[in-house]
């Protein structure tokens, strides 16, 4: 067969020109798409956010399934994320972008005012007009301080809204477990990485500037949490037939909250768990032989782990900041209490009625001597929720706020006295704990969804159908008289 020269000339042309032109088309494809993305991205997002917003109108456990997600991605990052618009925008901004347009729609449309106590009603004004106030005299730094207390007050008068029952404060509960387990997962993970990576354990230990010899990976808000976890999976165990995933989660918790070393949190998990036994023992009888095999079960596990010797690093790091926490000559609790009277003292000292009876505004300074030596001043907010209540509402403000558990105690007593559900025996121990919580730290926006839940069974109580009267009392003399209650 002869060879053409100009036949194979025009085959390698053909060839490599299709190619050349393939390649164009494709290199054309990824520049639209690129282009084409971030429009795309936009738009589904922006879908995302609108229909979320529209779920939320009708749907308390989606908005607060969408705070727990918020609030693991938060926990599980090293540094919080956030995008600067001018002011810096953090994720729970942006649930309470999408809760605020939710209660408007209640309130307004739906008539829903009644169902928040007229007592968390006063607080919001209280605390929105010392955020006012603060706007005029501070500027944007008054935002700052206002934002975790309009978060609590936004998303606890929210849940309020909803009609309680039983099936709705069980369907917010079961939140509180995959709060626990998502928590346990990044302690996890931080622990193991952290023991591999070396460089992964220097961004730990900027997490916990104090001297624990075994390093606390989470902070203690999300330690609080896992520990009201830990408090429904107590309940749930006492209260139902012998599950053994319950148990295990119980003990993981458990644990994980000791080995955490916030002292803070074992005295409010503590104080939580006394409650739940009292509260249980109201409802039902032999709840004593499930806590004794509870601890118990705790017990040999811990010695089982101490006698091990594999953990002994845990155990002593453990150990010493048990020792501290009792201490009253050193430590940070003893330099938080320090702290507590020097702005006691200030605020005692202000000679103001208006700083008595409702505080300062937002935005203005905690400023006092750090208790250590030199004249050094410090301005961050103090480690007591009660102390910032006085300067951020004075007088009025923490009554009003103390007032609100005083009606939620009385109403789970009263349904703890009726057996009415099994819920309330968790909700006042979690409450309990919360009060005892307050005493070290401040409030977080998680915990809207145990305040939300207090305020729905005030708002059932008080919108309970009365027990009809009895003939003898409508036909006492004395209420005939007019003389009767």
């Amino acid at each position: 067969m002869a060879f053409h020269p100009e036949l194979a000339d025009g085959l390698i042309q053909s060839t490599f020109g299709r190619t050349k032109f393939a390649g164009k088309n494709g290199m054309d494809i990824l520049t639209l798409f690129f282009t084409v993305l971030p429009f795309v991205v936009a738009f589904l997002v922006a879908f995302l956010l609108c229909t979320l917003a529209v779920l939320f109108i009708n749907s308390a456990p989606i908005a607060m399934g969408t705070m727990t997600v918020i609030f693991l991605i938060e926990t599980s990052l090293l540094a919080p994320f956030a995008l600067n618009f001018g002011i810096w925008v953090y994720l729970p901004d942006l649930l309470m972008a999408l809760l605020l347009p939710a209660i408007c729609f209640r309130l307004i449309l739906l008539k829903k005012f009644d169902a928040i106590p007229r007592v968390w009603l006063g607080i919001g004004l209280l605390w929105m007009g010392l955020f006012a106030w603060g706007v005029i005299k501070y500027g944007t730094i008054a935002g700052v301080d206002f934002r975790s207390f309009f978060y609590i007050w936004l998303g606890a008068a929210y849940l309020a809204t909803f009609d309680y029952d039983e099936a709705f404060a069980r369907s917010l509960t079961k939140l509180f477990i995959v709060i626990g387990v998502g928590v346990c997962i990044v302690a996890c993970y931080r622990w193991v990485a952290g023991a591999v990576d070396y460089e992964f354990y220097r961004e730990l230990q900027k997490l916990d500037t104090t001297d624990v010899a075994f390093h606390r990976v989470v902070a203690a808000g999300p330690t609080f949490i896992l520990a009201c976890s830990l408090l429904v999976l107590v309940q749930k165990a006492l209260n139902e037939r012998f599950s053994p995933i319950v148990w295990f989660l119980a003990l993981m918790f458990g644990i994980t909250v000791v080995a955490m070393q916030h002292r803070s949190v074992w005295a409010a998990l503590f104080a939580g768990l006394v409650a739940l036994v009292l509260a249980v023992r109201q409802m039902r009888a032999g709840a004593e032989s499930k806590v004794f095999a509870m601890v118990f079960a705790g017990i040999v596990l811990v010695t089982i782990i101490v006698v091990s010797g594999r953990f002994q690093g845990v155990v002593d790091s453990v150990e010493q900041q048990a020792v501290r926490a009792v201490s009253t000559t050193g430590g940070t609790f003893v330099g938080r209490v320090v702290d507590w009277q020097v702005l006691l003292k200030n605020w005692a000292g202000s000679i103001s009625p208006t700083t008595y009876l409702i505080g300062k505004p937002f935005g203005s300074s905690f400023e006092r001597d750090a208790s250590g030596p030199g004249n050094i001043k410090i301005n961050y907010a103090p480690h007591n929720f009660y102390v910032q209540l006085l300067y951020r509402g004075g007088l009025v403000g923490l009554i009003a706020f103390l007032w609100v558990y005083v009606q939620a105690t009385r109403a789970l007593w009263s349904r703890l006295k009726r057996k009415q559900d099994v819920i309330s025996p968790v909700l006042f121990a979690m409450m309990v704990a919360q009060l005892v919580y307050f005493i070290p730290y401040g409030i977080e926006y998680s915990q809207m969804l145990l305040i939300g839940l207090l305020l729905g069974v005030i708002n059932s109580e008080r919108n309970r159908p009365k027990a009809p009267e009895s003939n003898f009392s409508r036909s006492s003399p004395i209420k005939r008289l007019g003389l009767g209650a």
